[in-house]
């Protein structure tokens, strides 16, 4: 998705928005927040960031493997809103809660557009986002099968 700013009003709305972006990343990495849901929907999928800055408990792994796990999604949320990937979508607001929800093209939601053109990542970063996006998807496909299959 290529885009193109004509006026000083666009560049100042894309500014803002990759701000926004790189102080989510900087949050995510100091661990104020953390990916605590994922939206699922036809080849796509949205990270819902929750943290104790937003009205919710810290997310800890039951054990340490699980925290190493927690850990790497984070990071690899980070790394891709830092890359321009992943930009936010918008707040989710509930009655106690906030929380941001994050997207993009390197999770299959070619209907965001991000900062960055994602021809203009290289071949392998485009391999390992569309990888990450597959593998994330049969993962939670699986739970989803592995819900319906329960008496």
């Amino acid at each position: 998705m290529k885009r193109t700013y004509k006026g000083k009003g666009e560049r100042v709305i894309f500014g803002t928005m990759r701000a926004i972006d790189i102080w989510i990343a900087i949050l995510i990495l100091t661990g104020q927040i953390t990916v605590g849901g994922v939206f699922v929907s036809s080849g796509a999928i949205w990270f819902s960031l929750i943290g104790p800055i937003l009205g919710y408990h810290k997310i800890e792994g039951k054990s340490p493997n699980a925290s190493v796990v927690l850990d790497g999604i984070d990071v690899i949320t980070a790394f891709l809103l830092i890359l321009g990937q992943l930009t936010h979508c918008g707040p989710w607001i509930s009655s106690r809660h906030f929380n941001f929800v994050v997207s993009g093209p390197a999770f299959g939601n070619t209907a965001v557009p991000v900062p960055i053109n994602p021809s203009k990542i290289n071949k392998t970063a485009n391999d390992f986002f569309g990888d990450f996006t597959h593998q994330i998807l049969i993962r939670e496909l699986n739970k989803l099968s592995n819900m319906t299959e329960r008496p």
